[in-house]
């Protein structure tokens, strides 16, 4: 049986990928609020990540980690699903609810199917050795771990590896795109790491590669790789996001936040001081505000067209090295990161979960 958390009201006032293939903090208030319970806070080190927020068709927020599993938010209760409980693995990257209202999870073991009672497990093919670059002669690394995931229009899946390119899963056989893309490795071998995949207002699936494959864009027929010379930096691009006008956005490693209107790549940087965000997840709420993170660096950010305008509360300075923003039904925004941050903004108070979400 799944083990229920009880959410405690408090008011209280945070590693990109381990590979594409700690430290300990200080004692915050909500740390404060679980010794006060008698709970013994639990030491986060950097490599405790919550990456992914995303919203179910029932209103239930899912929240995914790099070593604790999954954790569903009900508005009321957080639920721990881990490997105790069948999840394939306690390393989870991307979260979906599909057409049918299955759950998916993106693992370090493949795709793990969730109906609400039982889990499957769903591995990657591992490649024939004997794969090789038709240009280059040179095989690409294999891998079981998935970093992004979603359902097209279509119904079909689009998975992005740590390692091995982008895979097309139609529920029964998997067909491999872009695995020989990338920046060759030491070892000689192709890595092409995908860390997003966005399906544009056309029915086009972007993939995004993080080491030096830039965007490729898959119209159904044809793969459209935008090369380096539409500004990508040195093509290392980290999240994709599609705005309520069918605009793309993209954050990059080192080249700033790029938007794409279908027929022009923008440089997003301030008007002002022409400040670039690195490695920045983009979210566009119910109300319309643009909301900026990023994995490398402190704060949280509105975009109103021409500036970012830092969120200006209490505790926003604590919002370090954020992985995603998200929405849930009632309209609050809720942030995840490194050391186990789960923090939720109402509109008026942030609020810390990082440790609440563990209570029992």
């Amino acid at each position: 049986m799944l083990n229920q958390l009880k959410y405690v009201f408090i008011i209280s006032i945070t590693l990109f990928i381990p590979s594409c293939k700690g430290q300990v903090k200080t004692m915050s208030k909500d740390d404060k609020a679980a010794e006060d319970l008698k709970i013994e806070p639990y030491q986060y080190g950097s490599g405790d990540v919550v990456n992914r927020g995303y919203l179910d068709k029932s209103g239930n927020m899912w929240f995914t980690t790099l070593k604790e599993g999954v954790y569903k938010y009900d508005g009321k209760e957080f639920t721990n699903i881990s490997e105790k409980d069948g999840l394939c693995s306690n390393v989870v990257n991307a979260v979906l609810e599909d057409n049918d209202g299955i759950m998916w999870f993106g693992t370090n073991k493949g795709l793990c199917k969730f109906n609400g009672e039982e889990f499957t497990n769903i591995p990657l093919p591992q490649e024939n050795a004997k794969s090789v670059s038709p240009e280059t002669g040179i095989p690409s690394r294999k891998t079981e771990t998935i970093l992004s995931l979603i359902q097209d229009r279509r119904g079909d899946f689009w998975i992005g590896t740590d390692a091995a390119g982008a895979y097309r899963y139609n529920g029964k056989s998997f067909t491999s795109y872009l695995k020989f893309e990338g920046r060759i490795q030491p070892d000689n071998v192709y890595n092409n790491c995908i860390t997003s995949i966005v399906e544009d207002k056309n029915g086009h699936i972007w993939i995004c590669s993080f080491t030096h494959g830039g965007l490729n864009e898959f119209d159904g027929k044809t793969m459209i790789h935008h090369p380096l010379k539409d500004g990508y930096g040195d093509g290392m691009i980290s999240t994709s996001y599609k705005d309520k006008e069918g605009n793309l956005w993209f954050g990059t490693r080192n080249g700033g936040i790029y938007k794409y209107n279908y027929n022009k790549f923008e440089n997003i940087a301030d008007a002002k001081t022409g400040e670039q965000i690195a490695m920045a997840s983009v979210l566009e709420d119910t109300n319309g505000t643009i909301w900026i993170a990023s994995f490398a660096r402190k704060g949280v950010y509105i975009y109103n067209g021409n500036s970012f305008i830092p969120l200006n509360l209490k505790e926003n300075e604590k919002l370090n090295d954020i992985k995603f923003i998200s929405e849930d039904a009632d309209g609050n925004i809720w942030f995840g990161g490194r050391y186990g941050l789960l923090w939720k903004f109402d509109g008026q108070e942030l609020k810390d979960f990082t440790q609440l979400k563990r209570m029992n």
